[in-house]
């Protein structure tokens, strides 16, 4: 189908879902409770609102709340007869307990159809929950390897690894020469994204955190060599040390000012390294993360962990059609490719000719997301990754091995419950 066709096509779905079952002169209004660390900007949020407004006479009222101030305001709000919020940026981790305790409307029949046609099962699915759609995918998100090229160059590398063990190869010349104490920086601090690291490490020799049976399961061999690798690292001086209390945007800073040759992060990054303003640094490639050489055959070549968000109605919204109506807007195939600095959601947007030059790194993201994993999908999820938190901190700040670690944090998941109802 050419390009102006499917444009076309686009624009009018959106024009049917924005005008029915609309009625003329009704005056509604919608909260919509998003965040202002990533993601679309919330200036391009305004806008998108502002827009709605005047094509629909439907007010949209924006809440920008830091990410660690969501789950509490979601929770708290769902309590009450008419909750203060009707539309949610949902992180994935939240579908399966937001769902089973009645806090959000699973997606209208043909939004579902909608979406499953549109985007690829890899992305939709992370939103799935005993056969339901419970969000849009909005924020395509994922974590991807970085790599400050100035440096890989000095130590005598022309392109970045194709496994984590090169990579280790890599970071240890380059140490080795005298050109940076510490290669490697991440953020390995006790919150959620010391989790979403885990993940994708497990990934990269083969693993997951879920066994096939649904029963989340730490003290697999992958598990094991995955911690041995983060615990490696540090005790060979190949990862600095203050990665133990980093934040994501201070890991972000860091190998934006230079100091450090390789970095894992999300995709916010690469619009912080090319960002309009910014000072000239070093050259960087982003390619996706690879996997150890011991993986097993058939487990890919690259691994990463989701961390996709999505827009949810809250059941007890009294504004159901007017939020759905503003998420199918909002999350519009043409609004993503008026920002290609995020990853389009759907699918009809990788295949626009304008795409590609837009973004030269679609292909690398597209690989990437054939390398993703989730972590584990259950209605107590925040509990449990308060266990892996705890249990793989202490590990690596040497308060226990690395197989210590796990089985405890395993005995404490199992009382939780670490079964996929």
């Amino acid at each position: 189908m050419p390009h102006r066709i499917r444009r076309v096509k686009s624009v009018l779905l959106v024009v049917l879902l924005l005008t029915f079952p609309f009625i003329a002169g009704r005056a509604e209004e919608i909260t919509f409770l998003y965040m202002n660390q990533s993601g679309y900007d919330p200036a391009d949020i305004l806008d998108r609102a502002d827009a709605f407004r005047q094509l629909t006479g439907v007010r949209v009222k924006p809440v920008f709340v830091e990410y660690k101030d969501r789950y509490a305001l979601v929770t708290e709000t769902a309590r009450k007869t008419l909750p203060e919020y009707d539309l949610i940026l949902l992180d994935l981790i939240w579908t399966a307990d937001f769902a089973r305790h009645g806090i959000i409307e699973p997606l209208p029949d043909p939004l579902d159809r909608a979406v499953r046609s549109g985007m690829v099962p890899r992305i939709y699915s992370a939103f799935d929950y005993e056969g339901r759609l419970w969000a849009m995918p909005f924020h395509v998100d994922f974590q991807m390897l970085y790599t400050n090229m100035d440096l890989l160059t000095k130590a005598g590398f022309s392109s970045p690894p194709r496994t984590l063990e090169e990579m280790t190869r890599m970071a240890r010349a380059a140490r080795d020469k005298g050109l940076i104490k510490y290669p490697i920086f991440d953020s390995w601090n006790e919150q959620e994204v010391l989790v979403c690291e885990f993940t994708w490490l497990t990934g990269a020799f083969g693993g997951s955190l879920t066994d096939a049976s649904g029963r989340i399961s730490c003290t697999t061999g992958p598990c094991l060599e995955a911690l041995e690798f983060m615990t490696g690292l540090l005790k060979q001086g190949l990862i600095n040390p203050y990665s133990l209390d980093a934040e994501e945007n201070f890991t972000s800073e860091v190998f934006q000012a230079g100091d450090c040759l390789f970095t894992t992060n999300w995709l916010w990054l690469i619009r912080l390294l090319g960002g309009a303003g910014k000072p000239a640094g070093p050259r960087w490639a982003v390619s996706p993360i690879p996997v150890s050489e011991s993986a097993p055959a058939g487990a890919g070549s690259t691994t990463s962990v989701s961390g996709f968000e999505g827009l949810a109605v809250m059941a007890r919204s009294a504004h159901k059609d007017a939020a759905w109506r503003f998420a199918r807007y909002l999350d519009s195939p043409e609004f993503q490719g008026r920002h290609l600095e995020f990853m389009p959601a759907w699918k009809e947007v990788w295949d626009w000719p304008g795409t590609r030059r837009g973004d030269p790194l679609l292909s690398a993201k597209q690989r990437q997301i054939d390398g993703l994993r989730d972590r584990p999908v259950h209605p107590l999820y925040a509990k449990i990754s308060a266990v892996l938190q705890r249990w793989i901190y202490r590990a690596l700040s040497g308060t226990a091995t690395p197989r210590e670690a796990l089985e405890e944090a395993q005995r404490a998941i199992d009382v939780i419950g670490g079964r996929t109802p």
